[in-house]
């Protein structure tokens, strides 16, 4: 049973996780939401990728290891408006980490476009929804009214309630939580790019989800029934044919 605690996940660092899978999945095309840096995107090896964010800040060479790349400088939102024929040229998306707006209702329109350009074999990571700090998850980042500490910087926002808008509203998806360190990794898996449950209950599930408590409270009842497996043991030996059911 996982508790939410004061202190860190331990597993490999997401960045390291995610292009460790990219490599042994042997991915084609990738998809990140959420740049910024470009530190994670750098450490990206596959022949196509793209990359969204409003706001590039980028301090190393996000080309590196892929022999196409596109970057936009935009919304996810008006991305997958304008832009998802682009993807779709390159082929279903094999791989997608979304790291973007750390809200839910942002990040849930974020997971059913980023399904429908997505293969049925595809996974998409998400970052930032196994927060382990009451004051992180605030849905307005107030870093100054912050606690003093290590993490009072720290920012996720309520993402973490994604975990059960899936578990309840998509059944069919293979939810995996993995112990990613700083602010844990979920996978999704079982893909189904045909599915609108999503975006057709769109507006009831954000109705019903911003009613739902936002509180240390409420992650650790939330988090109290759920299983986080450990990042290293996905990776090792292929251990992540396992999990994964591929």
């Amino acid at each position: 049973m996982a508790q939410i605690t004061d202190s860190p996940y331990t597993g490999l660092l997401y960045q390291d996780f995610i292009a460790r899978l990219v490599l042994e999945r042997e991915a084609r095309t990738y998809l990140e939401i959420g740049v910024q840096n470009g530190i994670n995107l750098s450490k990206i090896s596959v022949p196509s990728a793209f990359g969204v964010d409003p706001g590039f800040a980028l301090t190393v060479d996000p080309t590196a290891g892929k022999e196409s790349l596109r970057l936009y400088r935009m919304t996810s939102d008006r991305f997958f408006r304008d832009h998802a024929d682009e993807v779709r040229s390159a082929g279903p998306l094999d791989f997608a980490f979304l790291d973007g707006m750390h809200l839910f209702e942002y990040l849930l329109r974020d997971v059913y476009n980023t399904e429908r350009l997505s293969g049925r074999s595809g996974l998409i990571t998400i970052h930032d929804c196994l927060p382990f700090d009451g004051e992180m998850i605030e849905r307005q980042n107030n870093t100054p009214g912050r606690t003093p500490g290590p993490w009072a910087a720290a920012w996720t926002g309520d993402v973490w309630k994604i975990i059960p808008i899936i578990q309840k509203y998509r059944p069919d998806l293979r939810v995996i939580l993995v112990d990613c360190a700083p602010t844990g990794l979920v996978c999704l898996t079982n893909l189904d790019p045909s599915s609108t449950v999503l975006e057709d209950r769109y507006l009831d599930i954000v109705a019903e989800f911003h009613a739902m408590p936002n509180d240390r409270a409420a992650l650790e009842a939330f988090f109290d029934s759920q299983q986080i497996v450990s990042a290293e043991a996905v990776v090792a030996n292929f251990g992540h044919s396992l999990p994964f059911r591929i």
